[in-house]
């Protein structure tokens, strides 16, 4: 079996979740057995930062990466749509030596493309929805930018033979939005690459606690991107009622343009124990989720919260908004702590929980590991995965397709 995925996001151009999903799941999808042999995985993906334009990795893995014209943030839609017209125009290439028995979209940047393949070779389609926009922004459609998006979210699913929700949250979302029937619908969770999540070396380990807490500083720590949905304003509102029980506490935040949030900072008197880390690398992330007290995950709104997988792998402990996603890997007082979204004091009060029984801190924290490891490893996603495509592909053969 031969699959095209489609991603607008592959390393080295990676900006969020998707990017990161995309590219664990295609190694741990190539050379999986199905119904036909072995799977044959080729990525068609965009050029923005470098990479070479076609590589093969293995045997059963290829990359391809495509030019693209750069992305007008002013026209930010109509630039993706122009993007996916080089996108099909190389794919159509591909498909005149090579015959793909299923097409694997993600999200509606590259449904364009995946739409048009569809018919143009009769072959099925799944989507996988990582997020809509219509959830970003808590139900509402704020501009004609929004809107564009999410009329070909819907599009998306419903050309798709099935669409891939990483959380029953999402399920519910397709289907309230969209009408995507329950029985169009598989739910498949993110993995997570457990042994690079472990790997951060005790020396690093030292020299980032030197650096952050030299007095024995109690760490807190946020990863993500800097956007409203995110909930770090909530985080940073929570910290003088934080500081005022355990002064010797310091936030440590880790996402790009972090510092948009000085002014709040500085308003509410807490900047001095506030870090803005900017983008690190995920080597140096994986090690401050190792070294601190805890991770957290302040969202308002969040699909799945791959985040929070990747903090419970590395070893920390986790206080996540009761919302979406999160609250399908988060369980309360058993592997984590969770908190209300929009709550400041709810903030206050799990930091306060962690700090006053660390036993209990310990056992979530461990209970979090092995959890992770026997649910959400990226061998148990992709075998998942491959039992969809060997579904979608027996029932495509038993279909007239006009």
């Amino acid at each position: 079996m031969r699959i095209l995925l489609i991603s607008w996001e592959y390393p080295p151009n990676v900006v969020g979740g998707m990017g990161k999903h995309v590219a664990d799941l295609a190694p741990a999808l190539a050379g999986q057995i199905t119904d036909d042999g072995p799977l044959y995985v080729d990525v068609l993906t965009t050029r923005f930062s470098g990479g070479a334009p076609e590589e093969q990795v293995n045997e059963f893995l290829t990359l391809h990466r495509v030019d693209v014209p750069p992305i007008d943030p002013l026209d930010h839609y109509n630039s993706v749509v122009e993007g996916n017209q080089w996108l099909t125009a190389y794919a159509e290439q591909l498909g005149e030596r090579l015959t793909y028995d299923l097409i694997h979209t993600h999200d509606w940047l590259v449904a364009k493309t995946g739409i048009a393949l569809k018919h143009r070779w009769k072959t099925p389609l799944i989507t996988t929805i990582h997020a809509t926009e219509r959830g970003r922004h808590q139900g509402h459609l704020p501009s004609e930018t929004s809107w564009q998006i999410d009329r070909l979210e819907g599009q998306s699913c419903f050309e798709s033979w099935n669409a891939i929700a990483c959380s029953t949250f999402m399920q519910h979302e397709l289907q309230n939005y969209f009408g995507v029937p329950e029985s169009k619908t598989v739910v498949i969770p993110n993995g997570i690459n457990i042994e690079e999540m472990t790997r951060c070396p005790e020396g690093q380990r030292t020299l980032l606690r030197q650096r952050y807490a030299p007095e024995g500083e109690h760490l807190l720590l946020y990863v993500g991107r800097i956007v409203h949905e995110k909930g770090l304003h909530v985080l940073i509102r929570a910290m003088p009622r934080i500081l005022a029980d355990y002064p010797n506490t310091r936030l440590l935040v880790v996402g790009k343009n972090g510092e948009k949030y000085w002014p709040l900072a500085y308003e509410l008197n807490v900047e001095k124990s506030i870090n803005f880390l900017g983008f690190v690398s995920d080597d140096e992330r994986d090690c401050l989720y190792a070294i601190v007290d805890a991770a957290i995950f302040p969202s308002l709104y969040e699909p799945f919260g791959i985040v929070a997988l990747e903090a419970m792998a590395a070893g920390a402990s986790v206080i996540a908004s009761s919302v979406g996603g999160l609250a399908e890997v988060v369980h309360h007082k058993e592997n984590g702590l969770t908190i209300y979204p929009n709550d400041a004091m709810s903030i206050v009060w799990a930091v306060n929980q962690l700090f006053a029984n660390p036993a209990a801190a310990e056992s979530r924290r461990h209970r979090a590991q092995a959890e992770v490891e026997e649910k959400y490893a990226w061998r148990h996603i992709a075998q998942r995965t491959a039992a969809l495509y060997n579904e979608v592909v027996r029932e495509r053969r038993n279909t007239e397709w006009q």
